[in-house]
């Protein structure tokens, strides 16, 4: 019942289950390899290698043994893995042993003890998120009723 947590139960790769605000539709398994330009509808995991152009309307797991060689445009962006190239996301975290080689572009940003970033990082305060982010992923479509 009652034991010392191991690294395991520590261990950051927990985290990257978790996809942010939104679900996890698309995936890119270990030992995958592909190139090209992505764009997802919903969110994604990738755990193989990319190299290319990423677009993601959701949130984009990059798991621990991914490499990615790609300009990033997403919702939300969890780095386990390595990444050389820039990143556009409203929220961006890079784990312990995640990797960034690029600018980030975003209004959140966090970096765990161990996380790597060699670049820059410009915050946005979201007033003109459609020229920071290049598109609203949650963007309602019609108007909310005024509260009373």
């Amino acid at each position: 019942m009652f034991r010392k947590p191991t690294n395991k139960d520590t261990d950051s790769s927990a985290a990257l289950s978790f996809g942010g605000n939104g679900k996890i539709h698309n995936a890119i398994g270990t030992g995958s390899s592909l190139s090209g330009k992505l764009n997802f509808e919903g969110g994604a995991r990738i755990d193989g290698s990319f190299d290319g152009e990423l677009t993601v309307k959701g949130p984009l797991v990059i798991g621990e043994g991914a490499r990615i060689i790609a300009d990033i445009l997403a919702d939300a962006v969890i780095v386990g893995g390595s990444v050389k190239g820039n990143i556009t996301a409203k929220k961006v975290d890079i784990l312990r042993g995640g990797r960034v080689y690029g600018d980030l572009i975003t209004g959140s940003f966090t970096a765990e003890e161990g996380g790597f970033l060699r670049g820059q990082v410009r915050m946005t305060d979201g007033e003109n998120a459609e020229e920071d982010f290049g598109f609203l992923p949650h963007k309602q479509t019609q108007p909310l009723a005024a509260a009373s």
